[in-house]
């Protein structure tokens, strides 16, 4: 008789979801957010002859805030609260993000707020820097919860193992990553140059069965067993280092077909985006010694700053005659 009760009670308005039922033997006991009325308690027992009112006590739901102002509201002031960050990167259980300076003294209840909202988020960290050199790490600060950069991240089916403060690795390149493994298909030869932990080398892997990838990354911490000198017979090159691709264009064509093929390019461009970004790839490709033959596409894969993007290029590459 509990779900006839408890669905009479939803429909008269009068059930408080805020706490839990309690039971006790074949009794059930529901709480309410009112003393019911007689023609209430009347109805009721039509349904569930047993039913009877009472007083009790019970035990509170934990319910987490839905948003981030939410959480916050009575913590910053409404003042500040516009200068909330409306996004930032989850990897694995883990969060990085970005603050206004404004925001520095209240980093601590941001980080808090955060791990309410989202449960399944054990550790906040703040970017405190670019990211540099030739292994692409990005320098992170502790803020709130445990106090570790390792993480498991689930992408597209794909487990990776991700330590933040050793590897690259952005969760808004999920897309991507996805776009990029349709376009293989079946015997095609890929050569990963930048590849890190590997988001775009075992997405394609998984995908196709009659497939070889070849992972290169000068991080040994990304690759770990992933160490193999590739031959120059790929099908399609990926080039996912937008702020050094330019420098390793002629490595990619040499890494090529003798017949040629693809080069997926990624750079960093401004407010003439389209039109740098191909001219960047394009000449890069001509000073190597390889034809340019056909782009089949550009656009923009996220926003970095003001008016700055990075940029997707996916460009054909033959021999010169």
């Amino acid at each position: 008789m509990a779900e006839t009760a408890i669905k009479s009670l939803v429909k008269t308005e009068i059930l408080d979801r805020n706490f839990f039922v309690k039971s006790e033997g074949q009794t059930l006991m529901l709480p309410l957010i009112r003393n019911p009325t007689r023609f209430e308690i009347d109805e009721l027992r039509k349904l569930v002859p047993e039913a009877s009112s009472g007083t009790e006590d019970f035990e509170p739901r934990t319910r987490h805030p839905r948003t981030l102002d939410g959480a916050l509201a009575e913590r910053i002031s409404p003042s500040l609260l516009s200068s909330l960050p409306r996004s930032f990167d989850v990897v694995g259980d883990i969060t990085v993000l970005q603050l206004d300076s404004d925001l520095a003294a209240y980093e601590t209840s941001i980080a808090e707020a955060i791990m309410e909202v989202h449960p399944n988020v054990r550790a906040v960290f703040a970017k405190s820097g670019d990211v540099s050199g030739t292994e692409r790490i990005r320098p992170l600060r502790h803020i709130a919860g445990e106090n570790r950069t390792k993480t498991i991240h689930k992408e597209h089916g794909c487990f990776f193992r991700v330590d933040l403060s050793k590897v690259f690795f952005s969760p808004r390149l999920s897309t991507e990553h996805q776009r990029i493994a349709q376009k293989v298909d079946k015997g095609e030869r890929v050569v990963d140059m930048f590849a890190g932990v590997g988001p775009f080398s075992i997405l394609i892997a998984k995908r196709l069965d009659d497939v070889r990838v070849e992972a290169i990354d000068a991080n040994p911490q990304a690759v770990e067993l992933l160490r193999e000198n590739f031959t120059h017979v790929a099908s399609r090159v990926i080039m996912n280092h937008p702020s050094a691709s330019k420098d390793f264009i002629k490595e990619a064509c040499e890494a090529l077909h003798p017949t040629g093929g693809l080069i997926h390019y990624y750079t960093f461009a401004g407010s003439n985006w389209e039109a740098d970004s191909r001219n960047e790839l394009e000449r890069g490709v001509e000073e190597s010694g390889y034809i340019a033959e056909r782009v089949f596409g550009i656009h923009r894969v996220r926003e970095v700053a003001p008016m700055k993007w990075q940029v997707a290029v996916d460009l054909r590459v033959v021999p010169r005659p």
